[in-house]
């Protein structure tokens, strides 16, 4: 078993994209491949994989990395069935808190997740409850936010009941107040992610996210335990 890293044109990357991330994740939360080879090529992605001897790959992470906030977004990380709960989503962490760190830089590294209480388990896409656990070892925290990820092409949908957590901040992060993290950073991100939605007028999910954000004072860090008392976005942001 080795680790490394995909790059744009390498054999490798799609079947990375079928084998791995397609059957892993609903459609509306997957971008395609074309979009993937494009920011590799740009250098606003990585995509790193644990691969078996004979070249398959049985677990990948793949990176996003917003230049404008100089936030990392976690967009996915995925073991094959069967080969789950053995110790691979740890060891592509490590890459992510070392590499990756120390090729972008990041003054935040995110990663969203489904909330529990909002997604069921299931064989293919895995169990929210059983990620947050795995990332809560791993000491992530949640942003108190309703957050949702916006629709990533025309013809998806958004997908509520998301949770955006923090993996890694640089010195200086924090916010004004203990326990938080500075808001500008992450309300860079949100914004140009919207983007992907185009000029549409904002709708209550997006205002009540917006409000999350306006915090000056830091938007708070919370523990992943329990869930229940994890923000929860919907569709129509009450």
């Amino acid at each position: 078993m080795r680790v490394r890293d995909v790059a744009d044109g390498d054999p490798l990357l799609a079947r990375v994209y079928d084998d791995l991330l397609v059957p892993s994740f609903p459609a509306d939360e997957m971008e395609t491949l074309e979009w993937l080879r494009t920011r590799l090529a740009e250098g606003t992605a990585v995509v790193t994989a644990a691969v078996e001897a004979d070249g398959t790959p049985v677990a990948a992470a793949v990176g996003e990395w917003d230049p404008g906030s100089r936030v990392l977004l976690l967009s996915y990380l995925t073991v094959r069935p069967g080969l789950r709960s053995k110790g691979l989503g740890s060891l592509l962490l490590e890459e992510v808190a070392g590499a990756w760190q120390e090729r972008f830089r990041p003054l935040l590294t995110l990663a969203e997740v489904e909330h529990p209480l909002a997604h069921k388990a299931d064989r293919a896409y895995g169990d929210p409850a059983a990620r947050l656990r795995f990332y809560a070892r791993h000491g992530a925290r949640a942003l108190d936010l309703p957050y949702f990820q916006p629709a990533l092409r025309p013809g998806a949908g958004r997908v509520h009941g998301m949770l955006l957590l923090v993996l890694a901040r640089a010195a200086g992060g924090g916010g004004r107040e203990e326990g938080t993290v500075a808001p500008g950073p992450v309300r860079a991100f949100v914004e140009d992610y919207l983007l992907s939605e185009g000029e549409a007028e904002p709708d209550g999910a997006v205002r009540r996210l917006r409000e999350g954000l306006a915090r000056p004072g830091g938007i708070r860090l919370l523990p992943l335990d329990p869930p229940e008392a994890l923000p929860l976005s919907t569709p129509d942001g009450i």
